[in-house]
């Protein structure tokens, strides 16, 4: 079910001048872009040249409309959801791996480190944990970049409790999803959540918008951004290109949307979101920087070749056991966070031999690694 979406879901666009606002905000599109917009609304638009590119790359960093006690969000460019690494043999927050990681994420040259989230497990962290977590990496970063806390809680009062822990250890914002278990709340029910959460941790939220079941549509989050006060940002997960496209036509102005789809990066780049939280940000901070930074220079040869070099690292990565996948993504890059908590199982001898396979290919992998 998606929430607040009509009966019959319209194609057309939801504002008039959709194709000159999205060249504000993300420069001319290309190949790849028209593509995305014929998918979504049935034609084609004009792609400007890369000289008219430049002449329009200051009005992709604009202000938003909408702030909450003078404070806005900057989801600009990588921000790397970090992984949350386990002891093998208790399944404990190992905290020194977890400031390693810290460290190394800090050496690619990223503003923001977002944690708990989905790629660092946080729909298992208890609220002492969730303090944890966040004072290890807020005390390691020690000021050189904003951190995230992520939020992943069934009901109200579970989530400002965790949200809570994460502000008495620092960070700066929230990251929150929606609740998750079966019973889909109302679009009021929603405001209320985020309104509540926001009132009690009084920290910006980042709205995190992945579970399947409580698949908050364009219409639903417009009355969210509006209601609640202290929500200043969204991130759009689920793999939904559409909602992307919908909710920057609609939201954009008012607040900052980043990307949450590990394969349409370059996409959703093109489109011009402002930047992305994403699973291969968390792992391969560096080359998704690149792919960043190709399409803000309006690059786009060289955007869709580190697309398709990343692609089939993705493919291999994905899946029911993505987190503990990624760990060993990350060990072939001699970046140790132990393991996943059970049920999540180590990825077997095939699927390894795939993820080895696949960084191989895509130059990743120094030779002393292979």
């Amino acid at each position: 079910m998606r929430v607040g979406e009509p009966a019959e879901r319209s194609r057309k666009p939801l504002s008039t001048g959709r194709d000159e606002q999205l060249w504000h905000r993300s420069g001319p599109p290309s190949w790849g872009a028209c593509i995305a917009s014929i998918a979504r609304y049935g034609h084609d638009i004009s792609c400007p040249s890369t000289d008219d590119f430049n002449q329009r790359t200051e009005l992709m960093s604009h202000s938003y409309s909408k702030s909450h006690n003078g404070v806005q969000l900057d989801l600009s460019g990588i921000i790397p959801p970090m992984v949350t690494a386990f002891d093998p043999e208790t399944e404990e927050l190992d905290e020194d791996l977890i400031r390693a990681e810290v460290e190394y994420l800090i050496s690619t040259g990223v503003h923001t480190i977002c944690i708990g989230g989905s790629t660092g497990e946080g729909q298992g962290l208890s609220e002492d944990e969730t303090y944890r977590l966040n004072k290890a990496v807020v005390d390691q970063a020690a000021g050189r970049v904003k951190v995230i806390g992520g939020v992943i809680a069934d009901t109200t009062i579970e989530a400002i409790r965790k949200g809570e822990a994460a502000r008495r250890a620092g960070v700066s914002s929230l990251q929150v999803t929606p609740p998750h278990y079966l019973w889909v709340p109302s679009v009021a029910g929603l405001v209320q959540h985020f309104t509540r959460i926001g009132d009690a941790v009084e920290l910006p939220i980042l709205i995190y918008n992945v579970i399947p079941w409580v698949d908050i549509d364009v219409h639903a989050m417009n009355s969210i951004v509006d209601d609640a006060p202290w929500v200043l940002g969204v991130k759009q997960s689920g793999g939904d290109m559409h909602k992307v496209a919908d909710m920057m036509a609609l939201l954009h102005d008012k607040v900052p949307i980043t990307t949450g789809i590990d394969d349409l990066l370059y996409p959703t780049f093109a489109l011009g979101v402002d930047g992305a939280v994403t699973c291969m940000t968390a792992v391969f901070p560096r080359e998704t920087s690149e792919l960043h930074a190709a399409v803000q220079a309006g690059d786009h040869d060289r955007a869709l070749a580190m697309h398709r070099r990343l692609l089939p690292v993705w493919r291999s990565i994905e899946g029911p056991n993505m987190t503990a996948n990624a760990k060993y993504a990350l060990s072939l890059l001699g970046r140790n966070n132990g393991v996943s908590r059970s049920p999540i199982l180590a990825p077997d001898e095939g699927r390894r031999s795939r993820i080895r396979e696949a960084l191989k290919s895509a130059r990743l992998l120094e030779p002393a690694g292979v």
